[in-house]
């Protein structure tokens, strides 16, 4: 059906008292003849333009309005959720009401992505960090050993999970989540990734200070740089980039860099995702979580961690680094906010 306005109508309506025909206002108008006909016929019911006849069926309980509304909510976070939303603003709609209607409005639903915080102080750093590094290529960023430490959890609780099974099953070991009290134990290790492989993977025992940390570059990153035999100084020397963890800037280890002649990359606050080792921790734990069995103490954990780290594909490392790029534009179009990585 045509949609005409009121304006329209009424200039068709002041025609018609003119005592023009159907075929002469709806050629000016470019109308059907019978168009003209029923929206006299409208007209005559009410006298009056806007008029439009009441829809049939149920009135929507969540107007657009409202949908307009719930999502300020949302947004400004004062409702976590539509749960809290409608008994917060809207407690005579279901919740399964407003979420269709969210739905309908643009929004949807998601599970919250887990990103560290970041304050306004380091969102600048951040940014400048990202100026500084914009023009690096791949190539560039090839130079760069990536390093980091992660600590490795048994039988690491995955939240929620479902498993399908015949009434009876339930308690079956094959449908059953595993939990170990106090978490099952961890172990923590430091590792390093580069442009021509992986570098090398260290076990971590009790707490690691500043002197501790030394003792690790001085036998991992020294032999990774040994093993691929990586310049340096020079043209084509390599870059060591770690985080701003207080062992890693503490005295020690910065006079130990200017020992060796290692060139530190100066590092963004709060920057996860820019180091690329972070995706390779985690692919790893995934494939340690598929294995049948699983790592049922700390020794079998590290030596499934090693077999996992040493055999990562080089292809998939590649792709990393090629994404750094990507990775620093993607800091700088966010003015050092969270970005996708």
């Amino acid at each position: 059906m045509v949609y005409t306005s009121p304006s329209k109508v009424a200039r068709i309506v002041e025609l018609k008292n003119l005592g023009q025909s159907d075929h002469e206002i709806a050629t000016q108008f470019n109308l059907h003849r019978t168009t003209i006909g029923r929206i006299m016929s409208r007209y005559e019911e009410s006298n009056d333009p806007y008029y439009r006849r009441p829809k049939s069926g149920r009135r929507r309980l969540v107007s657009e309005r409202d949908a307009r509304h719930a999502a300020l909510l949302l947004a400004r976070t004062e409702a976590a959720n539509v749960t809290e939303l409608v008994k917060m603003a809207f407690p005579e709609i279901s919740r399964l009401t407003m979420s269709r209607a969210l739905h309908e409005y643009g929004l949807i639903s998601r599970v919250r992505r887990t990103k560290p915080y970041i304050s306004k102080a380091n969102q600048i750093r951040r940014k400048d960090w990202a100026d500084d590094h914009e023009a690096w290529t791949a190539d560039d960023w090839k130079l760069v050993i990536f390093s980091d430490e992660s600590k490795f959890n048994l039988f690491k609780s995955d939240g929620r999970q479902y498993a399908w099974f015949r009434p009876g099953q339930a308690l079956d070991p094959r449908f059953t989540k595993k939990t170990v009290k106090h978490g099952g134990g961890s172990i923590m290790v430091w590792g390093c990734v580069t442009g021509e492989g992986m570098g090398r993977l260290h076990r971590i025992e009790g707490i690691m200070d500043g002197p501790g940390y030394v003792d690790i570059l001085n036998k991992n990153l020294l032999g990774t740089i040994k093993d691929y035999k990586f310049k340096k100084t020079g043209k084509g020397k390599i870059i060591f980039q770690q985080d701003n963890d207080p062992k890693h800037t503490s005295r020690v280890a910065k006079d130990w860099f200017q020992k060796k002649k290692i060139t530190v990359l100066p590092w963004a606050p709060s920057s996860p995702d820019m180091n690329i080792i972070e995706h390779v921790w985690d692919q790893i734990d995934r494939l340690i979580r598929a294995r049948d069995p699983l790592p049922r103490n700390k020794d079998e954990m590290w030596a499934a961690l090693q077999e996992e780290w040493y055999n990562f594909p080089k292809a998939s490392l590649d792709k990393l680094y090629e994404s750094m790029p990507r990775r620093v534009a993607a800091l700088k179009a966010a003015r050092g906010s969270h970005t996708k990585y």
